[in-house]
Order: structure tokens, then sequence, then C-alpha cells
């Protein structure tokens, strides 16, 4: 941060308003699930908070809780969105800190923070991140895949076709590639992919992560569908697919070891 003759000062402490010079949106991360894994600095942001906001009761009591205090907080979801935005654009504009957590991970990463976040920046308010856990990055780091560089897909469409059509799209790339949704629907997105990609595909399913339930699965779509049949529990997932180039196959065996291969670039044309 900058004062007015342009020299770099350390920002205010976050629950500083006296020498807060403009509002302060803060996106703190959260836990996956479990609580301990809440970044500290996001539980001291709860408390020093002049407004908060979560995206549903339950998880926003289960934070409170953890950092140790009980108050009072705004819901922002598909149910309640231009009254908590009004409320958020009168509190930057009035110099106050507002805390956006989302119900898990990482807030706008699959999440509604977005619309808070262009607020902040039209109101000229001042943005802080606390970094912390995300089911994407976490699943990437158990996949035997090569993962340098990947197509994330986020929530894929409800509808069947077009669904298919955006699996198909991501077929084509041959990079390694992220889709998440929600967990009643895992069987229909295994059953998708198994149509739409090459009968040796490799893929993983992230199961709950650092939750009771966690579980992670590795096989082709046929061996995954077998998996997701015996399972009980409706568990959130992160679902990745292995990189390859359409040109090459890939070991019909689900034991073999992960041959690492450069995303196949399909802008290129191979020259002879």
């Amino acid at each position: 941060m900058c004062n007015n003759d342009g020299i770099l000062v350390p920002a205010p402490p976050l629950g500083d308003s006296e020498a807060r010079p403009r509002g302060m949106l803060v996106m703190a991360a959260t836990s996956l699930g479990l609580a301990a894994d809440i970044p500290p600095r996001s539980l001291d942001a709860l408390r020093n908070a002049d407004l908060l906001i979560f995206e549903e009761d339950r998880p926003a009591r289960s934070f409170l809780k953890a950092a140790g205090i009980f108050r009072e907080y705004l819901k922002y979801n598909e149910h309640h969105q231009q009254d908590s935005l009004n409320q958020i654009r009168e509190a930057l504009k009035n110099r106050k800190m507002v805390v956006y957590m989302s119900d898990q991970g990482t807030p706008t990463l699959a999440d509604p923070g977005t619309a808070p976040i262009k607020l902040a920046w039209e109101t000229g308010a001042d943005i802080r991140v606390i970094p912390g856990p995300s089911s994407v990055t976490a699943a990437i780091s158990a996949a035997p895949f090569n993962c340098e560089r990947f197509y994330f897909g986020g929530f894929l469409s409800r509808d069947h076709e077009v669904r298919n059509q955006e699996l198909a799209t991501i077929c084509s790339l041959g990079t390694s590639w992220v889709v998440m949704d929600t967990p009643y629907r895992l069987r229909a997105l295994l059953d998708a992919c198994e149509e739409i990609f090459p009968a040796d595909q490799r893929a993983m399913v992230a199961l709950d992560i650092s939750g009771p339930h966690e579980d992670y699965w590795l096989g082709t779509f046929a061996t995954l569908k077998k998996r997701a049949v015996e399972l009980d529990e409706k568990l959130n997932f992160v679902l990745i697919g292995e990189g390859r180039s359409p040109s090459i196959a890939s070991p019909q065996t689900d034991d073999v070891k992960v041959r690492h291969r450069t995303p196949f670039d399909a802008s290129k044309k191979k020259r002879r």
C-alpha cells in the first residue's frame, strides 16, 4: 500500500478500522471438512471483522465456534444475494472490514464469491486474501498424473447433452483435467465419461478430502463406476483425468506405471 507521496508503507492490521483509509474485503479460505485445517489468520479475521458473509448456516456456525465467537452474519448464496450485496457495498464504502468465507476451501473456486470481489474493485476497497485449503490442489497432490498443466472444467452442466459436449471438448485437449460435481451426480458423471473417453482412459476420484471417508480411486471409468455403485455415502468428490495425446494409446491395465507426457496442443499441426 502506498501513501500520498507514493511511498510503500505496511498495510494496517486487519482489525484496525481507525487506521484504515478505505473499506477492506477479506477472502478467507477455510477447511475442506476438518476444523483443524482452518487457517489461523481466517479465524482471526472472523473475530475482527465488521461484517461476516457466509454461504449457509450450518458451516457458518461451525466456523464461528472454531473462532470462539458468537455473532450475527449475512448469507450470500443463490437465495440470498442482492440484499447481502447491498450491505457489503455500504460496509465497504464506510471503511468497514468485510470477511467472506465459503462453505469449503478457497472462495470463488467453484463458489459464489465473485460478486463480492467485484464490489470491492468497484468501490476502491482494499482486498486481502487468506490462502488455504483447496479441494482441487489437494486432489492433484494424490494423482499419479502429470498435472504441471491441467484444464479446470469446474462444475459441468446438468443437461446430459451439454455435459457430453463439454466432456468431448475436454477429451480433445489431450492435457490432464479436473472437474467437480455434486455428490449425488458422481455415477452420472462417470457414465458420461465412459461414453465419451477411450476405454483405456485413466482417471482418479478423490473422495471426501480430509473427511472421515477420505479415499482415492484410480482406474478406467469402467472400474471407477464399479466402485461408485458400491458407495453407500453421498460424498464430495473431485475427478481428475490423465492427460494423453489422442494419437497415443495408453496401457489398458490399472496397475501400470504412469508415463508422463507433454500435453497435446491441438493448435499446433504436425510438421512433416
